[in-house]
């Protein structure tokens, strides 16, 4: 059973679906101090527009009613007013405030939510409410094929701290964020304005470091919430706490990547000693994001040309002949020219499910590490057919 104090969870069908969960909630009946991170895409939700009013207005939240199966995107003004109705029902049930509460949505773009069908079934949601997450991580899926769910324990002060991460997505994978939910909960004494310097960190270094197609989507939205019912956190303990909030959001982004749509490979790419941070990141999504790699990647096809090629198309600093090229542990180019190694090694080493690439451009001091897959033959299907 994945728990934690504060926090009761609860996953239903409600009728979005034929019959997969599809309406899920988070509720912290106490309250719960918060903070969130939401797609920059300008054609986002009305969801993440109403959750970034809620950021503006309230420090803290008692409730995260979520819906998969409809984005509630390209909705506009009605799309709005439909989740205040919702959120305005559900308060009715749980004695609370619309304005204490969000609603995020997950799934088709371009068709108003079902109201009706939803709020139907918000009383059976609230009385389901139970400490284990394990309904809700279903009711958030959409093209995932496995729930993402992650808990941590430290100790400060002498004391248990308890982290639990949630999270959905599969596939519209790109910084900024992704096609996903993803909550990180504690039960820690700790403020919203240093929850929202915790989870920036955190998000640059997971979900802002991975990509499984490129594409940013209208809805991603990352909420971290603290019950404060454990440990009141001193800044003596805020690199532990950042540290265990980063390491439960990498295992987020790494579990969403390794889900991706129709994925046959999971791929680590390093990118090292570039001139700057910005140089080594866009490098790094040049590469990630290349169909040409991504398909060699998916037919084991040890074409690193292709990769160089795509670190060479970026404007940086980067100097041919002092790249050094790792696939795996296997040293393919040094100082800019091949090294002559055998290709069946290379074919062996490319037929692992995970998979490293290192680009060492040994001009700087700085380095960034992210997450890709393949494209494969399934991710097409997937997409052609998602309506």
């Amino acid at each position: 059973m994945f728990s934690i104090n504060g926090f009761l969870f609860s996953g239903i069908n409600c009728g979005i679906k034929k019959d997969k969960l599809d309406l899920g909630l988070i509720s912290c009946p106490e309250g719960a101090t918060f903070a969130a991170v939401t797609t920059k895409n300008k054609f986002c939700s009305p969801s993440v527009t109403y959750t970034r009013d809620i950021l503006k207005k309230q420090n803290m939240i008692k409730a995260i009613l979520t819906n998969s199966g409809n984005a509630n995107a390209l909705t506009g003004f009605k799309g709005y007013q439909d989740i205040e109705y919702l959120l305005d029902s559900l308060g009715k049930q749980i004695n609370t405030s619309k304005e204490e509460s969000l609603s995020l949505s997950t799934g088709i773009i371009g068709k108003y939510l079902p109201v009706e069908i939803i709020n139907n079934g918000i009383p059976k949601l609230v009385a389901d409410l139970a400490p284990d997450c394990k309904l809700f991580s279903e009711a958030i899926l959409t093209t995932d094929t496995k729930t993402k769910v992650v808990n941590r324990k430290i100790t400060l002060q002498g004391k248990d701290v308890s982290f639990l991460g949630i999270a959905k997505g599969s596939g519209m994978m790109a910084p900024n964020m992704a096609t996903m939910f993803s909550f990180i909960l504690t039960d820690a004494v700790i403020d919203s304005k240093t929850l929202r310097d915790v989870i920036q960190e955190a998000t640059d270094k997971s979900f802002n470091a991975m990509t499984v197609d490129g594409d940013a989507s209208t809805n991603d939205t990352l909420v971290i919430m603290a019950s404060n019912k454990g440990v009141k956190i001193a800044s003596s303990d805020l690199p532990l706490f950042q540290e265990t909030v980063n390491a439960v959001a990498v295992n987020l982004a790494k579990e969403i990547v390794k889900d991706g749509e129709g994925l046959t490979k999971f791929v680590e790419i390093e990118i090292k000693n570039a001139t700057h941070h910005t140089e080594a990141r866009e490098i790094f999504y040049a590469i990630a994001n290349s169909p040409l790699v991504k398909t060699a990647l998916f037919g084991e096809n040890p074409n690193f040309g292709r990769i160089l090629c795509c670190a060479g198309k970026i404007e940086s600093n980067l100097v041919p002949e002092k790249v050094d090229l790792f696939l795996g542990e296997h040293l393919v180019v040094k100082a800019g020219a091949i090294t002559g190694l055998s290709k069946d090694i290379l074919d062996k080493y490319m037929k692992n499910s995970e998979l490293k690439i290192t680009l060492d451009l040994n001009i700087g001091k700085y380095n960034f590490t992210g997450w890709t897959c393949d494209l494969s033959y399934d991710y097409v299907k997937i997409n052609a057919e998602y309506n």
